[in-house]
């Protein structure tokens, strides 16, 4: 089954009006992409998760450009100007194509957990279902840019250096009170838990019992 570019061969017919489309990709990842009508070569963002691809198309890199995927939150990746279309094609197909829901993942309960803060009573850390039903919890300090993150785990920790400060010894509990296996990890930069968010699909619709 060939991987559908659908959305990207959208953006290279029409232009995208000198603004940057956001992209998501099967595996969940999210790139950033400016083109203008019919050209040859397009700017792409990628996040670190992406390992930057091999080839001199994506010789123009600017490292600390911190490019918005998604409302105010920037995230932290690469920006590659003038990158040939058959190399981004060819980058999207590596990732299983484009993903069938463009919409914006939602993160409400994250981002209102990081606005108010997620207190000090006798379950400090909230409890959040990702759209893929994996449940991770936050623990954050109104305002901070950095939250305490507990994985499952089912889920692997992104690499890089915002998930170094890792701790096995704590572990929470299901609603159902059995053990919920996985690491604790302090200080996560928040842009990189939104994005570990995202590419899960976001949170589920359904926070019953997770208050």
């Amino acid at each position: 089954m060939q991987a559908t570019t659908s959305h990207f061969e959208q953006f290279l017919t029409d232009g995208t009006n000198d603004v940057h489309y956001n992209l998501r990709l099967a595996d969940g990842q999210i790139i950033s992409i400016k083109a203008a009508a019919c050209a040859a070569t397009v700017n792409v963002y990628l996040p670190h998760e992406i390992a930057t691809p091999d080839g001199d198309s994506w010789g123009l890199e600017d490292p600390w450009e911190a490019w918005l995927t998604a409302g105010d939150a920037p995230v932290d990746g690469r920006y590659f100007y003038e990158v040939q279309v058959a190399d981004v094609r060819k980058l999207i197909e590596e990732h299983g194509g484009e993903h069938p829901d463009q919409s914006k993942p939602i993160t409400n309960r994250f981002d209102q957990a990081v606005l108010e803060g997620t207190g000090t009573g006798r379950r400090p850390m909230l409890r959040i279902r990702l759209a893929d039903g994996e449940v991770i919890a936050i623990k954050a300090d109104a305002g901070d840019d950095a939250v305490d993150v507990y994985l499952p785990d089912s889920i692997d920790a992104p690499s890089g250096d915002a998930w170094e400060l890792e701790e096995r010894e704590r572990q929470l509990t299901r609603l159902d009170g059995k053990p919920l296996p996985g690491r604790l990890f302090y200080e996560v930069p928040v842009n990189h838990v939104r994005a570990l968010i995202w590419k899960r699909g976001g949170e589920h619709a359904d926070q019953t019992n997770f208050s």
